[in-house]
């Protein structure tokens, strides 16, 4: 029997059903541009008005945050697509929209930027004002009214380099941001539609001639609780690595101190691993009373003493670790309760591959960060080192 089906109509009854995916061609591009140009006005800024501890081996300096910026960067690029596909929708079509969405980009990225070096600026200010200190033993007379004149003007100075950077660093996100574009020929990619259980290289260089009704069952969309449960265990995992590495720089300086932070780490990682083996009301529960015990442990120390203080030393102030520790742990205890609760719109799919995607890219982002402030002697973004590593470019902090 003769088939009276057209041509082409048996490529078309695969699946057609297609879903959006993240250009993280795009997104990478554009962070990674971005980073490496505005951090490298932070440490040209960091050289100019900064304590003279931290103005050695710039080179470096600018590579090292580059690559432990560069998640936070995607965060703030990620962001920006995933407005600009909620105002004009999965593709541009028009060149409004393509400004407006490098636009988002920019502004993003600056804000992001901004952020850098407002915590680069704050931790120049307080050795700057730590210095002060040693005026008298150097044999500067400058006392009482004299110090808080000297005070008030490092203030000014990284104020006024706050405000001078946040100019700088806009105007350099525009014009990259712009040539970008235009290196793309005025095309923006902010979301692709892509046939499910098909990849891009498979998909038929023409269309078919005749239409045809898609038997295909309905693409497989991940939903809220996935999306969830995954940010979850990256947390986890996010803080039992910072603690891991700041464990590792209090090696040399304090094993008690050194043997307590790998046991929080592999505590943390434990707890991931059980989320991602047996996820359930345990494992969340089991997160929950670990996210909140560590802060706990950490708030008791500082104000109701400290018992371990012959084994791990007087406790410190608060820095970059403390600081991304503290926003994982924030993450976990949030996913773990909506896990718990399991609201009916967790059943349901985001609403775009973006949404879905920003809270794990947020929490690699908040891991580097830690990481920088660690204290290991090949990380340096700043914060505050209670013991700082040989070669390192932090100095101690005196409390």
């Amino acid at each position: 029997m003769t088939s009276l089906s057209p041509p082409g109509a048996a490529r078309t009854s695969k699946a057609t059903v297609t879903r959006a995916t993240i250009p993280w061609s795009t997104v990478l591009t554009f962070a990674a541009v971005l980073a490496v140009a505005d951090w490298f006005w932070v440490i040209s800024l960091r050289g100019a008005v900064g304590a003279i501890e931290r103005t050695r081996d710039p080179f470096i300096s600018w590579v090292q945050g580059s690559a432990l910026l560069l998640p936070l960067f995607a965060f703030a690029v990620l962001g920006a697509l995933a407005l600009a596909v909620r105002r004009f929708g999965p593709e541009l079509g028009r060149p409004r929209a393509v400004l407006v969405t490098g636009l988002f980009i920019a502004v993003a990225c600056t804000l992001a930027g901004l952020g850098a070096l407002l915590v680069s600026g704050a931790y120049d200010y307080r050795l700057q004002i730590e210095q002060l200190a040693h005026l008298a033993p150097m044999g500067v007379q400058c006392e009482g009214s004299c110090v808080e004149a000297q005070r008030d003007a490092t203030l000014v100075l990284q104020l006024k380099a706050l405000g001078a950077g946040a100019g700088i660093l806009l105007v350099t996100n525009l014009l990259l941001v712009g040539w970008m574009v235009a290196v793309r020929g005025g095309r923006l990619s902010v979301s692709r539609l892509r046939p499910v259980g098909q990849s891009e290289s498979d998909a038929p260089a023409t269309a078919p001639t005749a239409p045809t009704v898609s038997t295909a069952p309905t693409a497989p969309t991940a939903r809220w609780g996935a999306e969830v449960q995954l940010v979850l265990v990256a947390a986890l995992v996010g803080t039992g690595t910072i603690l891991a590495t700041h464990a590792t720089a209090d090696l040399l300086f304090s094993v008690g101190a050194a043997v307590l932070f790998l046991v929080a780490a592999t505590a943390q990682l434990a707890t991931a691993q059980l989320a991602t083996a047996r996820p359930g009301r345990s494992a969340w529960i089991v997160a929950v009373v670990l996210a909140l015990g560590l802060p706990a442990s950490w708030v008791y120390a500082r104000t109701g003493g400290n018992p371990l203080a012959p084994v791990v030393g007087a406790p410190g102030g608060i820095g970059l670790v403390e600081g991304a520790v503290g926003v994982l742990e924030i993450a976990t205890v949030v996913t773990a309760l909506l896990l718990l609760s399991a609201p009916a719109w967790m059943r349901r799919a985001p609403a775009s591959p973006h949404a879905g995607k920003l809270g794990l890219v947020g929490i690699v982002a908040a891991t580097a960060i830690g990481i920088g402030g660690s204290g290991l002697a090949v990380f340096d973004l700043g914060g505050v080192d209670e013991n700082p590593t040989p070669g390192n470019h932090h100095v101690a902090a005196t409390h």
